[in-house]
């Protein structure tokens, strides 16, 4: 349960991240959820509801790959995120920080909480979800590699439906992100036990 309830913490912090520091700025963020922006600023749909769909074809193939007890923890960490970010959706549009402060509020704020949510052994689905797949197929593959190309990619596809300089903060803010997320890996565990790797949890 003590798993569960910090991952959800995490959950709770991505959402924050995104609708304080990058809805109010017009950034997009990284990985599905930064799909999930594009798409809301593109089509105007929910941001949870991209990401839960997709990562829907992703669990599929981890239930069957992987395990189900694995894919269920999973699935539940997914969701709980989704709800989230529709949840506090509003603080996005309550909310109005300046650039210098929207940047490192969402890029630190997506970092803590996804580093709690992986140092539990899970993950939000999403990109590491997507990794952990490909390296059942390709073992040689690292996760580092993936998960930077993906993420990448969003970038790219976010800079060619709105600009250059958007993408570019939103670099910014990925990089603030990911070193946070080293941060996280080295803070002691305050309620014990070891350091789960996110995407190796064995499961039956």
């Amino acid at each position: 349960m003590v798993v569960i309830f910090i991952s959800f913490i995490g959950c709770l912090l991505i959402a924050l991240g995104v609708n304080l520091g990058f809805i109010p700025l017009q950034l997009f963020s990284i990985g599905f959820p930064g799909m999930g922006v594009l798409a809301h600023y593109t089509l105007g749909l929910s941001v949870g509801l991209v990401v839960f769909i997709m990562n829907i074809p992703l669990f599929l193939l981890a239930w069957r790959y992987i395990g189900r007890v694995f894919v269920f923890k999973n699935i539940v960490v997914t969701v709980v995120l989704s709800i989230f970010l529709d949840l506090l959706y509003p603080l996005s549009q309550w909310v109005h920080p300046p650039l210098w402060l929207g940047i490192p509020l969402g890029g630190l704020l997506m970092g803590v909480g996804t580093g709690l949510v992986f140092r539990q052994g899970l993950t939000s689905g999403g990109v590491g979800l997507l990794a952990r797949l490909i390296q059942l197929r390709y073992p040689h593959w690292k996760m580092g590699p993936i998960h930077i190309a993906f993420d990448f990619c969003v970038l790219f596809l976010g800079a060619f439906l709105l600009d250059v300089m958007t993408a570019f903060y939103t670099f910014i803010a990925a990089v603030m992100m990911g070193r946070m997320m080293d941060v996280m890996k080295t803070v002691p565990n305050p309620f014990g036990g070891t350091k789960k790797k996110a995407g190796y949890t064995e499961a039956s």
